[in-house]
């Protein structure tokens, strides 16, 4: 059995995780960084959903925490495909031609 201030703490670290989180995501310079974040993000409210199910003993959070893994797992891959997409879409920029002489 797992002490309840034990969870307190690992609950306020994992608050503390998902606002840095937010931050990144909020700040971040790319679109990949932003991503992460929202990766991360997705993955620290599915621990904080098993904190929650430990300290509550209910075993059906549990089964809701993997169909929300799932779905993340699944927008996360949609959201890096339409990045690869939109950055291959972009012309690239083409070095100045050198002659030779």
């Amino acid at each position: 059995m797992i002490p309840g201030y034990v969870l307190t703490i690992f609950e306020v670290v994992l608050f503390i995780s998902m606002s840095l989180c937010i931050a990144r995501m909020i700040i971040g310079p790319a679109a990949a960084d932003r991503m992460v974040a929202i990766d991360l993000l997705g993955l620290l409210v599915a621990v904080l959903m098993m904190s929650h199910a430990i300290r509550v003993k209910e075993e059906a959070v549990l089964d809701i925490v993997l169909v929300f893994s799932i779905v993340a797992f699944f927008g996360t891959s949609a959201l890096a495909k339409y990045l690869q997409t939109d950055a291959e879409a972009q012309p690239q920029p083409q070095p100045p031609n050198q002659r030779k002489e």
